[in-house]
Parts: C-alpha cells; sequence; structure tokens
C-alpha cells in the first residue's frame, strides 16, 4: 500500500498545485464520503491528487466481499457540485440565530427560529415554496431571478444555481431587486458576485458550495435631513453558500456594516438544519 501512495504522489507531482486545491484535498483526503471525493474530482479534473483520489474512490466503492442479505441500503445524496433542480415536496428545515456583534454586548439574547421550506411549484426559471417560521402559517414566495426577499430573513435568491446557467465570471448581478426586503422609506440596492467554492458544515451535514457575497447600501428615500436620516444610511454584506446537489442555499450569514438604524435585521446566520428531497 505504502509503494502505492508513493507512486501515485509521484505521478500527480507533474501537476502545478495551488493553495486552493491544497486547501481543497486535505478537507477530503481523509473522508469517507464518496461524494466530497468526486467534488474534488470534477473542481481539479488535472489535479496533482487526482490518482489518490479516484484510488480513494474506488476503494470505497468497491462492493464487499460477501453480502448476506440485509435491509435495503439508503439513497445515495447526489455527487458534490452536481445541479439538482428542486422537486414539488422538497422540504428544507434551517435555524435563524442572532449572534452577538460588536456593539450589542449587554442586550437580551434573541431566540432561535425555526424555519420550515417546502416547494410547492417548480417550473422552468422558476420555484415557488412556502416558508413557515416557528410553525406559523406558511407564507409563499415565487423566486425567478436576482432578488432580495424577506423570507423571516432577508436572503438573497436561494435556488441561484439551478435556475440559471452557473456563473464563469466573479460578477453576477450588477443590479439585485429588492423585492419586500426594503420598507418604503428606505432606497436600497444590491449587488452579487461569486466568491468561489469551498466544503462547509452546517448541522444537516458537510457540503461542497458555491459561495456568493452580495453588498446591499441603503438610504432613507425622503428629502429631508437631520441627524436622524444621516443614521439611516448603511449597508451590509450578505454571504451566502449554495448546495447545488441538494438545489437550495445551505446558509446564510448576514452582517451589518455600516449605519445604525437598518431596514431589517442584518445580523443574522440562517443554517440548513435538516432537508428531505423528493
Amino acid at each position: 500500500m505504502r509503494s502505492l501512495t508513493i507512486a501515485l504522489l509521484l505521478a500527480g507531482a507533474a501537476h502545478a498545485q495551488t493553495p486552493g486545491e491544497i486547501s481543497f484535498w486535505e478537507s477530503v483526503r481523509d473522508s469517507k464520503n464518496a461524494a466530497e471525493l468526486r467534488a474534488y474530482l470534477e473542481r481539479y479534473p488535472d489535479g496533482a491528487f487526482v490518482p489518490l483520489a479516484r484510488a480513494r474512490l474506488a476503494a470505497l466503492e468497491r462492493p464487499p466481499a460477501s453480502s448476506p442479505a440485509s435491509a435495503p441500503a439508503a439513497a445515495a445524496s447526489p455527487a458534490g457540485g452536481e445541479k439538482r433542480m428542486p422537486r414539488v415536496g422538497d422540504r428544507w428545515t434551517y435555524q435563524l440565530s442572532y449572534p452577538r456583534v460588536r456593539g450589542e454586548w449587554g442586550q437580551a439574547s434573541r431566540p432561535t427560529q425555526d424555519h420550515v421550506v417546502r416547494a410547492t411549484e417548480v417550473t422552468d426559471g422558476r420555484v415557488v415554496d412556502a416558508v413557515s417560521v416557528d410553525g406559523g402559517a406558511p407564507v409563499q414566495w415565487t423566486h425567478d431571478g436576482l432578488q432580495l426577499v424577506a423570507q423571516g430573513a432577508a436572503i438573497f435568491s436561494p435556488y441561484l444555481p439551478v435556475l440559471g446557467p452557473t456563473p464563469t465570471t466573479s460578477r453576477i448581478g450588477t443590479s439585485v431587486t429588492v423585492a419586500n426586503a426594503c420598507p418604503s422609506n428606505y432606497t436600497c440596492e444590491a449587488k452579487a458576485r461569486l466568491a468561489g467554492s469551498e466544503m462547509i458544515t452546517v448541522p444537516a451535514g458537510r457540503f461542497f458550495a458555491t459561495k456568493v457575497i452580495v453588498d446591499q447600501e441603503w438610504r432613507p428615500s425622503g428629502q429631508g435631513g437631520g441627524w436622524q436620516q444621516m443614521r439611516m444610511n448603511g449597508g451590509r454584506t450578505l454571504t451566502v453558500w449554495y448546495a447545488p446537489q441538494i438545489g437550495r442555499a445551505v446558509k446564510y450569514a448576514s452582517r451589518l456594516v455600516v449605519g445604525d438604524i437598518p431596514p431589517m435585521d442584518a445580523n443574522f446566520d440562517l443554517e440548513l438544519v435538516s432537508y428531505q428531497l423528493k
């Protein structure tokens, strides 16, 4: 086994290694999840560690020597990085939490919330879902473009990777529609950009995710001045991790960058806790 490992390493030595590839490989090299190894092979098809990844993948997928009657195996989850269009009945459960940030020490902690999302209609270029917060009545929303929407929290296009082509440049949208995520007394603008791919761990598991950053700015819509209106100027950074293999974002992290009176909760984390795919 040692000689095989050395041979494989020598075979990959001719390939240039980038810090990103090395970091990715270190995160999956000891994984027992075949999907994570396939994610590396898809991301770096000519990578230095391709022989090792293929050898480990083959070992993981090798059938046992003998297989007596046993319970049927659970269905495998989609391969890392592979797009999967949502289907009617798909269900994702998230937890919304409010981390303490600078300037909020001493304030009472806010309880977490459970957000349950269910796909109710799926067509080409559009997904309709219903969101229930802490067991409340479901509220429907139609997703069909680059949008900031308030679904219990001000989030960005949860189905972005499967509703359009995969972005090939860092710029995704120079103008994002701010749907119901900005009240009438504010004027809001947002831009989205691609920030690469990485493995991310959330309560629902470990995923190969596409990372997107949304920069949102706002200002009071009135023409008056004064200290109060100056405090209404501000902005936040919303970071989103998408897992195309389950058809939806797995994590949102929003942080206030500047401003004292934001038009929404600007500091929160929304993480996937569990999911059921049809």
